[in-house]
């Protein structure tokens, strides 16, 4: 073989081996991040009005709920992203309570407003929501330019609230309960980065039904003894009356009068004795009636106008 023929079969040989690496380099790369549920794009877009179905996973008191509390959640059920899983279930979400309506009197139903402001994936991969104080432009995809004008980009971007409708039990001192049902709405576009989030999936454990037991907390009472109930009633029966035989006279047959046979005693049952009652009593857990999603302002700032000089 010549020397122009080694170096075409080196070249053709390079050329195999550099295309075969890029395959493999490209089937990497399909296999990893969210590839793997379905997804081509690095960065997958959830949709402005998505739903999250959310749990609370630490109770809220009545007597100690005030606005600024965060509330700790775990989602029920997957998000899809196109034909991918952007958000498993079990992922931890957290959020802060704005504001507490207690039940009155004359209603036992109580409200609470929730911001939602942290995604937190089982590999520790955070996404921050808008919060009261955020301003921008809500999140998008990385890499794409936004078009809007100055003064929509200095906007308050829209965030991700809701307000929660109780039904209390006047007995009981919850407003949430453990595993109580929520749902987040998102009031913006929200980028999720496909690698991160698919690393997660096999570490993230979806809420198994039974998990959230409830926080109810039972009071003592005084209960009840019962009764012993009564003894049965017994009225003796008669004991019978033997034969009575008259000698018959000369030539003339004994006489015999038969007795009375015997009567067994009368048995008159009594009455069952009745159980006592517990020496606690448990007041039903609180339900939620609805979760709604709702717009809150951000608070405005105020701009201090100069003094004027003469």
């Amino acid at each position: 073989m010549n020397r122009f023929a080694v170096v075409v079969a080196s070249v053709i040989l390079s050329c195999t081996a550099a295309v075969g690496w890029a395959a493999q380099g490209q089937l990497d790369s399909t296999q990893t991040g969210l590839g793997r549920t379905g997804l081509a794009n690095p960065i997958a877009i959830l949709p402005a009005g998505t739903k999250v179905e959310l749990a609370v996973t630490n109770p809220v008191w009545s007597r100690t709920a005030k606005p600024g509390d965060p509330l700790y959640m775990q989602t029920t059920f997957p998000v899809l992203a196109g034909d991918g899983l952007a958000i498993p279930a079990g992922t931890y979400v957290e959020g802060t309570i704005e504001s507490v309506d207690l039940p009155t009197r004359k209603s036992s139903r109580a409200e609470i407003q929730i911001l939602f402001t942290k995604i937190v994936f089982a590999d520790g991969y955070v996404i921050v929501l808008p919060d009261l104080t955020a301003t921008g432009t809500p999140a998008v995809a990385l890499g794409q330019a936004s078009a809007a004008s100055p003064e929509v980009a200095n906007s308050p971007p829209p965030l991700s609230a809701a307000r929660v409708t109780i039904e209390v039990s006047r007995a009981n001192d919850l407003l949430l309960d453990n595993g109580a049902q929520l749902e987040m709405t998102l009031g913006a576009p929200l980028s999720l980065d496909s690698k991160l989030v698919a690393a997660s999936i096999p570490l993230t454990q979806a809420p198994q039904p039974g998990k959230f037991k409830s926080a109810t907390l039972c009071r003592p009472t005084s209960g009840s003894p019962g009764s012993p109930g009564t003894p049965d009633t017994v009225i003796p029966g008669s004991p019978g009356t033997p034969s009575t035989t008259i000698p018959g006279g000369p030539g003339m047959p004994d006489i015999t009068i038969p007795g009375t046979p015997a009567t067994p005693d009368t048995v008159i049952p009594g009455s069952p004795g009745t159980p006592g009652t517990s020496g606690t009593t448990c007041p039903a857990a609180p339900i939620v009636v609805s979760s709604v999603p709702v717009t809150l302002k951000p608070p405005q700032t105020q701009t201090v106008a100069p003094a004027k000089t003469n």
